[in-house]
């Protein structure tokens, strides 16, 4: 029999973030993976920014950027007859475009998962906290009031064994087991199209020239053929439309992106692996039940149009790991996990509607194209496929954990695509640099505790003397002060802001003037009393 705090099922990426946060707040974790290793056929290939942030606080940020494919690829997605030919659409890609910005300390990355992956790996196996074991499927798995129950089956000697954990997170994939346990499924409705991945090894260089792109569409003749460059020089996944879900062969797949590069030249690749999907977007009914829960496509499922769908779980994660680390050392009472549904949800939902809406808009011009019509109305809505920071980056979460605002969010022009940095509650706090190199953000103060961020004009010191007044036992709360010699805006010089372990901003207000009052803020802490 083992006895773990929490059990995590499935070692992809999102279950390897989730055990790396339980660590972070000091809680150990076992991680069970049906595989003997990880995932060698990739599939997603975006890392956002927010997820660019998540990595800086692990130290992998710089490990994943190092293995991105670079500006000149993530400026622009683009359509054309093949690769032979001029596009028909160039539409540019400012969420993926990997260049620094003033918003936040990371600059997004089009990468490959399996190079996502393995940069936590590296982390997990260094972890004294994170147990892994392949060649390990959780076979039973059931729950009483005071903990989960599994039993995991070895799959190379049948051998069985007992575990017993506080709580299961469920971090199995789109055709999660973990769902029935809790007897939920997903809401989805499969797409009505079949798409073949194709892993493979040849030099484009002479068919790409300078029509590099972070996705290159191709409407053939016989079918669409997407083009999705992994590693800038020989490595490349292509996406092969088919008509149904049973795999066609090497060599029918090697004819199909012949035809898309549209040459007639004896190419040489070497195809690696093969792997059916057909999308089906949605979300389960509920993302957790008693002591088991659900994360990433677990949890939800997106179609691959915007790289939103891994980008979403590792949000998901966020929000729920400090919370369950909380809980599990008796910081905090078992009712802040039920808020991990209620604010993680809309931001899901929020983001799969808008892969579905950008996958149509696309699909109604290249359908246009083949048959000669004016698509330029199309080719404007599929802008959006890349440009949707205001998705990622502005969303405003609601739960009891987050203070109501009490002014209206400003009006946005384009809700998808204007971000502007704000301090309001359930927003992610902004980045600004705390140093005068810029090498130390704000962010950077985050992710082990509560923090209450000050203005320069606060008094440090009477807010410390406030902190340390909070009833014992409580979450852990870090006072910390933005410099007076640093451009701290959109922060006041005045203000006082409560920031979550997960970034998210939980209350804000400006200083007094005189003694600190702690009540409006201590509302939000979860203490036994939300």
């Amino acid at each position: 029999m083992i006895e773990v705090p929490v059990c995590v099922i499935g070692c992809g990426p999102i279950g390897l973030t989730g055990a790396l946060l339980l660590s972070r707040h000091g809680v150990p974790s076992l991680m069970v993976e049906r595989r003997s290793e990880l995932n060698k056929h990739p599939r997603s290939r975006f890392v956002d920014t927010n997820t660019m942030e998540l990595f800086r606080e692990f130290g992998i940020e710089k490990a994943v950027e190092d293995t991105g494919l670079g500006p000149a690829w993530t400026a622009y997605n683009r359509w054309a007859d093949s690769l032979a030919v001029e596009p028909y659409a160039n539409i540019p890609t400012p969420t993926f475009l990997s260049v620094a910005g003033p918003d936040s300390p990371c600059i997004p990355v089009m990468t490959v998962q399996d190079e996502v992956e393995a940069a936590l790996m590296s982390q997990v196996v260094q972890d004294p906290m994170i147990t892994v074991r392949f060649d390990t499927e959780a076979i039973e798995v059931g729950q009483t009031d005071d903990a989960t129950h599994l039993t995991l089956r070895d799959t190379k000697t049948d051998e069985r064994q007992s575990v017993t954990a506080q709580y299961t997170i469920g971090a199995d994939g789109p055709g999660s087991g973990t769902r029935d346990v809790i007897g939920t499924h997903l809401e989805a409705e499969p797409r009505p199209v079949y798409s073949q991945d194709v892993i493979f090894h040849a030099d484009l260089d002479a068919y790409v020239g300078d029509r590099k792109g972070a996705l290159l569409y191709t409407t053939t003749s016989a079918g669409l053929v997407i083009f999705q460059a992994l590693d800038g020089r020989r490595r490349w996944r292509c996406q092969v439309v088919v008509a149904d879900e049973n795999l066609i062969s090497e060599e029918a797949a090697a004819d199909r992106i012949r035809l898309a590069l549209g040459t007639e030249d004896k190419v040489d690749f070497e195809i690696v692996s093969m792997r059916m999907w057909q999308p089906t977007p949605g979300c389960v009914t509920r993302f957790g039940a008693g002591r088991i829960f659900l994360a990433g496509d677990a949890a939800h499922v997106s179609v691959p149009t915007g790289g939103m769908g891994n980008n979403t779980g590792f949000a998901g994660i966020r929000n729920l790991a400090w919370k369950l680390a909380y809980v599990v050392r008796g910081l905090a009472p078992e009712s802040i996990l039920d808020t991990y549904d209620i604010e993680h949800r809309p931001v899901a939902t929020e983001r799969i509607d808008h892969g579905v809406s950008t996958t149509d808009y696309m699909g109604a011009m290249m359908i246009g194209h083949r048959r000669g019509d004016d698509v330029s109305e199309y080719i404007r809505a599929t802008h959006q496929y890349a440009d949707y920071d205001y998705l990622l980056r502005g969303f405003e979460m609601a739960s009891d954990l987050i203070a109501p605002n009490t002014e209206p969010a400003p009006h946005l022009e384009d809700p998808t695509t204007d971000f502007t940095p704000l301090v309001r509650s359930g927003r992610r706090a902004p980045h600004v640099w705390v140093d005068a190199d810029q090498t130390e953000s704000v962010l950077d103060w985050y992710g082990s505790s509560y923090v209450l961020l000050l203005g320069p004009e606060c008094s440090r010191t009477a807010w410390e003397a406030a902190v340390a007044d909070l009833p014992s036992g409580g979450v852990p709360v870090t006072v910390r002060q933005l410099p007076a010699d640093a451009a701290i805006a959109p922060y006041e010089a005045d203000a006082v802001v409560l920031v979550r372990p997960d970034g998210i901003i939980a209350q804000h207000s400006k200083d007094p003037g005189g003694p600190p009052d702690l009540s409006d803020f201590a509302k939000y802490l979860p203490n036994g009393t939300n």
